[in-house]
């Protein structure tokens, strides 16, 4: 790599000063040998003359030399010459005074690139920002790459609530690779509660987690906009998922009322939720707007294509798109730590997250310290 260090001094002015500078020394090689040859010769005249004269000899006022015996007739040319050699010698040397000035601007031109020699820091301190800032890129890419995966769901899904067991599996094997996220699916109208009805009969046939039908039997909701908003009051919060868990338990599981304004606040305040806000909240939030075939509706984005599946999930659904990424399955946590963040968690949800018989999961239920269970229409919900 090269670094570019200080700035061209170029231009019209060093190209003129540089082919002056040429000139001069072209003129001055010619004119120094003239100077000494006749310096020279004048050195050779003055010794022939005082041969010739014998003696010392007078210059007089016109230049001319006289002696006794009137000789040295070549003198005043001699002299002649020596005074135009003079006079050109100076001429030249008055010459070399003017343009020692512009030698000096030539060698102050040259130096000035001095004052940029820090410039190399700068551009050290310049790349390494460079480098820091593709660093960081590379971390966001690295952020971008984890894998989101989204849920719609309501309170009144019975199958959102029977494929718990799947979602609590896919956030203990691959939590640590992957995002999920819940939200609140657009508002469903219920023209038909008898027909909803017998869909929650057959998903509880279909399902191991509790559902009681019963539930649109006395006084049904007529949407879902309400436990909606509750849920994204929740949200706000950062407890959707805790509060939607025990809307599923009261309403689905149980079979009780919850679509009812003092219900779901009841059920904030069970969670420690802060009430004025979640009251404030639950008047306020905007729903969003649209219709889903079947819930849940999970969607998944695989190498910039979307993957979205309505209705019932299972684990190898997850497993196979995951597998695809690169994306290893991992060993669930210790069941008393799985209890302690996931509970209330019904025994089917122990059976399928670590992939034994529902004896065994109670069993190992029982034995663990501070674990309490409480019993919602024949199934047991374990608790810290």
């Amino acid at each position: 790599m090269f670094v570019f260090m200080g700035s061209y001094s170029g231009g019209d002015y060093d190209s003129s000063g540089d082919e002056d500078s040429q000139d001069e020394e072209s003129a001055d090689d010619h004119i120094q040998p003239e100077l000494d040859d006749y310096t020279s010769d004048d050195g050779n005249d003055d010794s022939s003359q005082d041969s010739d004269t014998g003696g010392g000899s007078a210059v007089g006022p016109g230049g001319s030399t006289g002696g006794e015996g009137g000789g040295g007739t070549t003198a005043p040319e001699g002299t002649g010459q020596g005074d135009s050699s003079e006079t050109e010698a100076g001429e030249e040397a008055e010459d070399d005074e003017e343009q020692q000035p512009e030698s000096s601007e030539v060698e102050e031109s040259k130096t000035e690139p001095e004052d940029d020699i820090d410039e190399p820091d700068d551009t050290e301190e310049d790349v390494d920002e460079d480098a820091d800032e593709r660093e960081n890129d590379d971390e966001d890419e690295e952020e971008d790459e984890v894998l989101v995966v989204v849920q719609e769901v309501d309170a009144l899904s019975a199958m959102s609530w029977g494929v718990q067991p799947v979602m609590k599996h896919v956030e203990e094997c691959y939590g640590e690779e992957i995002e999920l996220f819940y939200k609140p699916a657009p508002v469903r109208e219920f023209d038909d509660t008898e027909q909803v009805k017998q869909k929650w009969m057959e998903y509880s046939e279909q399902v191991d987690m509790p559902v009681d039908p019963s539930f649109w039997d006395n006084n049904p909701p007529e949407s879902t906009e309400l436990v909606n908003r509750a849920f994204e009051a929740a949200i706000q919060q950062g407890r959707g998922m805790d509060y939607i868990r025990a809307m599923w338990r009261h309403g689905i599981a149980a079979g009780r009322e919850v679509s009812n304004r003092e219900v779901l606040i009841d059920l904030a305040s069970d969670l420690g939720l802060n009430l004025e806000r979640f009251k404030e909240d639950l008047d306020t939030v905007e729903l969003e707007a649209g219709e889903r075939d079947e819930l849940p509706f999970t969607f998944m984005e695989i190498q910039g294509a979307p993957v979205p599946k309505n209705g019932r999930v299972r684990y190898s659904d997850f497993k196979t798109q995951f597998t695809f990424q690169g994306i290893e399955e991992q060993d669930p946590q210790e069941l008393q730590g799985f209890v302690k963040e996931h509970g209330p968690v019904a025994t089917p949800e122990v059976m399928e997250v670590y992939g034994i018989q529902r004896q065994e999961a109670v069993q190992r239920l029982e034995a663990l310290d501070s674990i309490s269970s409480f019993n919602t229409r024949g199934e047991r919900f374990w608790t810290l």
